[in-house]
Parts: C-alpha cells; sequence; structure tokens
C-alpha cells in the first residue's frame, strides 16, 4: 500500500496498471480512498509525476468531503433520529412491544418501530440498526427489480443475477456476466436517483463503458441523467447509515 500526504493526512491510495486503460486517470470516493489506474506499460516514475501534478486537485477533493462530513447525521438509533426514505425525512418513532421480534413501517414523516419491551439499551440499538438494515434492503430489492422490469420494456437487455449490495463508494455495477448489483442504500434516494441508476447498469448491458454511446443510450429514457448524477455527487452523505 502507497501513501499519499493530503492537507496533513496520511492517505492510501490504490494504483493498478489496466491492460484497457489508454490514459492515467485518477479518483477519489465519497469516503476519500484514492484509486489510480493507468496503462499497463506506464513506468512508475511517470505516475508518481501524475499524482504530484494533481496534488492541488486532491486536496480540493478532500476539501469537498470534509464539507459533507459535517453535513452527516449522527445517528444514536433511538426515538428522534432522522434517516431518508425515498429522499424525504423520516423521524425514528420507538415503542415497546411484548414481541420479541422487532416491526418496522413508515407512516406520513415517521419510521415506526416496535421493540420488545424487556431488551437492555444496548441490544436495543444493536437490535434497531439491524431492522432498518433489513428493512431498507428489502426495500430497495422490491423497488429496484420493478424499475429494472420498467426500463427493460424499452431497452429488451438480457441480464442475470440481480444482488443488493452493502457497498461503501458504488451505487451499482455491471460485470461481464450479465449480473446487476446495487447498493441498497439506494432506497434512502428520491425516486428518480434511483431509477438513474437502474438505467446506468442497465445500459452497461450494451455498452461496458463511460463512451457518447453509452450516455446515448441513457439518454433514451433519461435525458434529464445530468441532473440526478450530480444529486448523488452532491448529496451522497444523505445516504449513509
Amino acid at each position: 500500500m502507497e501513501y499519499l500526504n493530503i492537507a496533513n493526512h496520511k492517505i492510501p491510495f490504490e494504483f493498478r496498471r489496466s491492460k484497457k486503460a489508454r490514459r492515467m486517470r485518477m479518483q477519489v470516493d465519497t469516503h476519500g480512498e484514492i484509486t489510480v489506474v493507468a496503462p499497463w506499460h506506464t513506468p512508475e516514475k511517470v505516475v508518481h509525476d501524475f499524482i504530484s501534478k494533481n496534488h492541488g486537485w486532491l486536496e480540493k477533493q478532500f476539501a469537498k468531503i470534509d464539507k459533507s462530513k459535517k453535513k452527516r447525521p449522527e445517528f444514536h438509533y433511538l426515538t428522534g433520529d432522522t434517516f431518508y426514505y425515498f429522499g424525504e425525512p423520516v423521524v425514528l418513532e420507538v415503542s415497546p412491544s411484548s414481541a420479541k421480534r422487532p416491526a418496522i413501517k413508515i407512516r406520513d414523516d415517521k419510521m415506526l418501530i416496535t421493540l420488545y419491551g424487556e431488551i437492555s439499551l444496548k441490544e436495543g440499538i444493536k437490535t434497531i440498526k439491524k431492522a432498518i438494515a433489513d428493512f431498507y434492503r428489502s426495500k430497495a430489492e422490491e423497488t429496484i427489480r420493478d424499475r429494472l422490469e420498467h426500463f427493460n420494456e424499452h431497452y429488451g437487455f438480457r441480464y442475470n443475477r440481480v444482488t443488493m449490495r452493502d457497498q461503501k463508494s458504488r451505487w451499482g455495477s455491471c460485470s461481464r456476466l450479465r449480473n446487476l448489483n446495487f447498493n441498497w442504500r439506494l432506497i434512502m434516494a428520491p425516486i428518480e436517483v434511483i431509477d438513474y441508476v437502474v438505467v446506468h447498469e442497465l445500459c452497461h448491458l450494451k455498452e461496458m463503458n463511460h463512451s457518447s454511446r453509452f450516455w446515448a443510450l441513457v439518454s433514451q429514457v433519461m435525458p434529464e441523467h445530468k441532473k440526478y448524477r450530480k444529486w448523488l455527487k452532491d448529496n451522497h452523505y444523505m445516504l449513509m447509515y
């Protein structure tokens, strides 16, 4: 593992060579993880020169990340916490129950959870956290499968397995085996943003790149895709859990 010194912090970064890469590129995900990709035969000195040249850009990215971290809500998994569901805030309300298994539902602007009344505070918090995650995952799978079928009526692409994943920095992916993967945290985003990610991954079944052909394919059903892509970039902190 190699490290960079950014804003007085020692930051690890991943470097990998790719036979398909035509030029060097660097990206910083929402958690501050840096990835540098270079064409297969790129000399190591050229890679380090590239990183050094982009040091100012990296500092700006980390300044944005620090700013977004301050916006992230702090969760206690107790009554009063605010979560998001389809882009709308919902306030957690916990009430005691005689049932040992928690139940959860959304009603208006409330996330209502019933919890076994004799459980300890520590175990209660752990149970609430898992219940919310399970609820989100279930609703994400239900919604995303429905939206896949809806948009694929237009495209008619063949895909195989559809999986909900717990990923730190990716909202979706499409494998060469034609499997589609989605981050269950998307259920916290507005439906238009969920649709954008669904269409994005569907179109990778035809174009495994981000070429002009790929974006033209996306635009067939989503001409405003840039707006939803920007929403994810600007509001990803809302989808933390």
